[in-house]
């Protein structure tokens, strides 16, 4: 426990009270009351924390908008602790962060960061579609049973207390994989250099090699038909608190049967049946959301470029450049709007089909083309969505369980409304019967989206898209 005495003032009393009004309705109001606060100075005293039982204090630190000693006014202050609250819960470290100002005069102010840590490791069993989404395997694939990944794998958050992160994978079943991946979001003292490094090996008996009326149509027998071995590092550098930069390297061999280059001889390039390249990626973002795993203020950038080949083998020479702008607003009353505009343009006329991109491949998509895919060298999309919170709390699962992280389980339901718009240029090789590329593609719908634990979202949609075809959907990610 931390004994810590509160000095009562009038003043001090008063200036907390209209921090916490501010707080709670905004600092866009040009009043005379918020100048009058914006013209005291605060002085930040002590950072107490508590409830960190294993993530390092400077960990903790590197998140808050202000440090002990520094001098800021009172508006600002009332600002910088709704954000480092904000940015605490973005560490995805702890199931609850309060940042509590505690006045111990009328202008010197000490800081309580309360903390309940998450519970970090998770022995998983593995049983997935391995297929695209539910509705490609659900309706496309015919709830085929032998097209699900089975298997363990091991998720250590927080591994030494300096929000790392160790996974590995066994998988079997559709896709044979083995991962190993480590992830240290700071390697030097001033906490701006991370290290991500991973490894992977997985084999198919059945591949996708080509697509015609934008369904993939597969390959299959009883060898393995395709070997894929990838390993990559990345570096990011991370100099404020909102900016990211990232450079990522890798090396990856495949290697395909003779099955795979009869059905399609531009799986890789020229027909051939081992393909080798290394891979050079940037990526800069600039990211501001109040939360991340579903967002309901703020916004995000992000943009890349690619390099497959670096001409050190004469497999591949293929660059690419993606960019993404999204952005959150909370209208009050529950109501909440949000957009993301989306770009990709593919510079090489030469695509191997095993590298294709495209409308219903991850990243992109567009509500109501689940069933589909829609690959080309260039694409821009849109997705808008107005939703409302009519239900939001915290459920108290168990008051005698031994472990803290699983007493409570926060909860938030929201309806909401959307409409996704896409176009997606000339089509690639290896592509047949494609009516939807060079067409516009649109999309309406209504959904629930649930959020809770542990950044869990699930989004059931109805949706109808331009050629009237209805449909109703699940997910398991934010559409944002």
């Amino acid at each position: 426990m931390i004994d810590i005495k509160v000095k009562k003032g009038l003043k001090g009393g008063i200036i907390l009270f209209l921090l916490l009004i501010f707080s709670l309705n905004g600092f866009g109001q040009n009043t005379s009351v918020e100048d009058s606060l914006g013209s005291v100075a605060i002085n930040v005293g002590k950072i107490y924390i508590t409830g960190n039982k294993k993530t390092k204090a400077e960990i903790i630190l590197r998140e808050l908008d202000f440090v002990e000693g520094q001098q800021i006014s009172a508006r600002e202050f009332s600002q910088s602790i709704v954000l480092s609250q904000q940015k605490l819960i973005n560490t995805r470290l702890f199931v609850i962060a309060e940042v509590v100002p505690l006045f111990m005069s009328d202008t010197q102010v000490d800081i309580l960061i309360r903390l309940q840590e998450r519970w970090y490791i998770f022995p998983l069993p593995i049983f997935k579609l391995a297929d695209r989404n539910f509705t490609e395997w659900w309706v496309n694939q015919k709830r085929d049973f032998s097209r699900v990944n089975y298997g363990v794998q091991l998720y250590h958050f927080n591994l030494t207390g300096y929000n790392d992160k160790l996974i590995f994978r066994s998988q079997f079943g559709f896709t044979k994989q083995y991962e190993l991946q480590y992830q240290r979001p700071y390697i030097n003292k001033s906490q701006t250099l991370g290290l991500t490094l991973r490894t992977s090996f997985a084999n198919n008996k059945t591949v996708a090699t080509n697509t015609d009326g934008h369904r993939l149509q597969f390959e299959q027998s009883d060898d393995i038909n395709r070997r894929i071995f990838s390993s990559s590092g990345t570096l990011t550098y991370r100099p404020s608190f909102y900016s990211r930069h990232s450079i990522d390297a890798g090396f990856s061999r495949a290697s395909v049967s003779e099955l795979i280059t009869n059905a399609n001889p531009n799986y890789f390039q020229n027909g051939e049946q081992l393909q080798k390249y290394f891979r050079l990626s940037y990526v800069y973002s600039w990211d501001n959301r109040d939360y991340f795993a579903y967002p309901l203020s703020g916004n995000l950038f992000r943009g890349e470029v690619s390099n497959y080949g670096l001409g050190i083998f004469n497999d591949l020479n293929m660059f690419s450049v993606r960019g993404s702008t999204s952005n959150f607003f909370d209208l009050g009353g529950k109501l909440y709007l949000a957009n993301s505009l989306e770009g990709y343009y593919n510079f090489s006329d030469e695509i191997p089909y095993m590298l294709r991109s495209g409308f219903g491949y991850k990243p992109d998509f567009i509500r109501g083309y689940e069933r589909y895919v829609v690959e080309s060298k260039a694409f821009v999309s849109n997705r808008s969505e107005f939703k409302y919170k009519f239900l939001s709390g915290i459920q108290e699962l168990n008051r005698r369980s031994l472990i803290d992280q699983f007493r409570t389980m926060p909860y938030a339901f929201y309806l909401k409304a959307f409409v996704d718009m896409g176009y997606a240029g000339e089509a690639i090789r290896s592509t047949t019967n494609n009516f939807y590329n060079k067409e516009l593609m649109y999309s309406a719908g209504l959904g629930l989206d649930i959020v809770t634990y542990y950044d869990f979202v699930v989004r059931f949609e109805f949706s109808v898209n331009r050629e009237r075809q209805t449909g109703f959907f699940v997910n398991f990610m934010s559409a944002l």
